[in-house]
């Protein structure tokens, strides 16, 4: 997993301590031993990485490694890089606003700099503050978003069908002394007494063995119409090398019969029909069906099969890229339920990095009578961090009327 971050890690180690080499160390000291000390943490960074990744830091045992790693490079480098960055800028303002100047007066010359460097500084800290409180308090503040969605062809007799929506478990990620969250996630959603329960995917990081140690918990989710479930592209076993691709197909097969085996209805392109008198309405799943490289296996003419166009469907995919390239041009299907983005794990004023990847990332989005509601995940991955993005399970309740306004959390 390290591997493919890699680039990020040599860029965050390298030139913020050149910068700060450069500009600041070099001119406060002559000894060449203090000098050298200052790149001491980030070798050792450097040789943590290499070792970690050597050992393929993808096993299950591996990941509390991975997660210390993270926290102390991000730790040290996060806030050099932020100082840098305003560090720079500073100088750049200063640079251009005296740039032809014949005469330039002292305090002039460095008040951008001065006040660059201050902010530097402050959002070097405050970066570490939100590092520490993601990973140490915010990964285990567990909220519950309740929602309402209108649809004017809801068969009657679900006005007031209640839906647990949850996604991106991760549960490897809890291995690292954290294995009572599994329990308390549980808890937390047989609490809200759905009428039915359904999970969107990634439920490990890289294999099934990550799973030892939780059927306890995982088996106690219930709801009176079931606990349904469909695989994210980590169920897929496809971050791991396998010297022969039959093992890494054999793992995927042990992965579902966990899941069937906690009493879990697993849906691969596959749907299942709950009635009330003579009203019904359609639960469907979809195999994760992503962008390169993530797997692309949805198939909704066999998952839809046998359906009538007008039925009333909820239907579960992974990735919510699905709902614009297919779902929306090619059925009727009025409520979609997706996870995948984990809203970057971080947001601030309901705001993510990962809207520039993702059109629909967070919450609910509407296209006249089709809805799709974008899980933020209650999980982690790589990182056990969160900030802003907190670890949630939607309450979806479900009313017959006419569409209207969606509105965030």
């Amino acid at each position: 997993m390290l591997l493919r971050i890699l680039a990020l890690i040599i860029l965050m180690l390298v030139l913020p301590d050149v910068y700060i080499y450069l500009m600041y160390i070099k001119s406060w000291t002559k000894r060449r031993w203090l000098r050298l000390l200052w790149f001491l943490p980030s070798l050792a960074i450097a040789v943590a990485a290499a070792v970690i990744i050597s050992s393929n830091d993808m096993k299950p045992e591996h990941q509390p490694w991975v997660s210390v790693f993270m926290l102390v490079f991000l730790a040290i480098c996060a806030p050099k890089t932020l100082f840098m960055v305003f560090d720079g800028l500073g100088h750049g303002i200063n640079w251009l606003v005296t740039w032809g100047a014949k005469k330039r007066e002292e305090d002039y010359d460095c008040i951008f700099v001065r006040i660059f460097r201050i902010l530097g500084m402050a959002m070097a800290l405050f970066a570490l503050g939100i590092l520490c409180f993601g990973y140490f308090a915010g990964r285990h503040r567990y909220v519950v978003h309740r929602q309402t969605f209108y649809f004017p062809d809801l068969p009657q007799q679900f006005e007031g069908y209640r839906i647990a929506h949850f996604s991106d478990m991760h549960i490897g990620t809890l291995r690292d002394g954290n294995e009572k969250d599994a329990r308390i996630i549980v808890n937390l959603i047989n609490q809200q007494n759905c009428d039915a329960i359904l999970f969107t995917g990634d439920l490990v990081n890289h294999q099934s063995s990550e799973l030892d140690g939780f059927r306890r918990d995982l088996n106690k989710l219930y709801a009176p119409d079931g606990v349904y479930a469909v695989m994210g592209n980590h169920d897929y076993s496809m971050y791991l090398k396998y010297p022969d691709e039959k093992d890494r197909e054999a793992d995927v097969k042990e992965l579902q019969r966990r899941i069937r085996s906690y009493g879990w209805t697993l849906l691969l392109n596959e749907h299942r029909i709950i009635r009330r008198g003579k009203d019904s309405l359609v639960i469907a799943g979809v195999e994760n069906d992503g962008l390169p490289p993530w797997p692309s296996l949805g198939d909704l003419p066999k998952t839809m099969k046998g359906l009538k166009r007008s039925c009333f469907t909820v239907l579960m995919s992974h990735d919510p890229t699905h709902w614009r390239r297919n779902i929306l041009p090619q059925t009727s299907i009025q409520l979609t339920l997706s996870g995948h983005t984990h809203a970057g794990q971080f947001k601030v004023f309901g705001w993510s990095p990962v809207a520039f990847k993702y059109k629909e990332w967070s919450g609910a989005y509407r296209e006249g009578n089709q809805v799709i509601n974008v899980s933020d995940g209650i999980g982690a991955v790589m990182f056990p961090f969160r900030f802003g993005a907190w670890p949630e399970v939607n309450v979806i309740t479900l009313r017959k009327g006419e569409p209207r306004e969606i509105k965030g959390y």
